[in-house]
């Protein structure tokens, strides 16, 4: 009776530690998200960042962690002023997508973060990586519409690839406006936990306004 006791306390105990270690990292990832968030240079980009890398490291089979990670370097990439840096950047988020790649049929946001990837990859190169990176998107994106069609970060990429697409390949303003417009509506029902990806509304506002100036 003792012994079994002692082996239910300890297990306890164990499962106490492992939640209060969850609790530990989500904060961490939700001040680091909200350091990134409000960021308005990229030196601060950069630090938020590396907090990012550094919250996935201590705890690498966490999805969460290397999720942000991957994402948050993906974003700092586009603003990037050293094309060089471009690829060498992408390749560490990479690293961190493919612990968390299997998830892509499952989770919608896993498959979405490797669109966003492939057009990070895309957007250092448009002219000679289109037919590759355009089509790991579409794929990425496809997959997306199956899981969740109403996840208002998949118009949100949809019309960036719109808004950069020349109108005689198919694309510009008048093909990327609706779709914004689409991903604004949704972004009203957004989550705001940090277990459920939110990004993208303050951006998708500000190309949702650049196409209203251009018309």
């Amino acid at each position: 009776m003792k012994k079994t006791i002692l082996i239910l306390t300890i297990a306890l105990g164990l499962l106490v530690n492992k939640s209060t270690s969850a609790q530990s990292v989500d904060t961490m990832l939700i001040q680091t998200y909200n350091a990134f968030d409000s960021a308005k240079a990229y030196p601060q980009w950069l630090m938020a960042s590396n907090q990012f890398k550094l919250i996935a490291k201590q705890s690498p089979t966490y999805w969460l962690a290397n999720y942000y990670a991957a994402w948050s370097i993906a974003i700092l990439s586009f603003n990037e002023p050293t094309k060089a840096k471009k690829d060498p950047m992408l390749d560490e988020a990479d690293a961190f997508f493919a612990k968390i790649e299997p998830m892509d049929s499952t989770n919608d946001e896993v498959a979405l973060l490797g669109a966003l990837l492939a057009q990070a990859r895309l957007s250092v190169d448009p002219m000679s990586r289109h037919g590759k990176y355009g089509e790991i998107s579409d794929k990425y994106l496809a997959q997306v519409t199956k899981l969740n069609p109403n996840n208002p970060r998949m118009y949100y990429l949809e019309g960036n690839t719109k808004f950069y697409t020349p109108k005689l390949f198919g694309g510009g303003v008048d093909k990327a406006q609706p779709l914004y417009e689409k991903a604004e509506a949704l972004f009203a029902n957004d989550s705001q936990d940090i277990h459920k990806p939110h990004w993208g509304k303050a951006v998708n506002e500000k190309m949702l306004a650049q196409c209203k100036e251009k018309k």
